[in-house]
């Protein structure tokens, strides 16, 4: 009986996993940043407005 075998590619395995790593430190890093986001979307302050309009104009 002839056994074969395939074998893997170590550097797609490696990319792999880095970018898997790299979703789960954006998704983490989002995770730490939507409660924030949430209560700018709701109540947002009269400086944080006047900051996002002055951004708006200079473009």
């Amino acid at each position: 009986m002839i056994k074969t075998s395939t074998s893997t590619n170590q550097l797609n395995y490696e990319r792999s996993m880095m970018e898997s790593a790299i979703e789960r430190s954006d998704l983490a890093f989002y995770q730490t940043l939507k409660p924030q986001l949430d209560a700018l979307i709701r109540n947002p302050s009269e400086e944080t407005i006047s900051k996002i309009l002055a951004y708006s104009k200079k473009k």
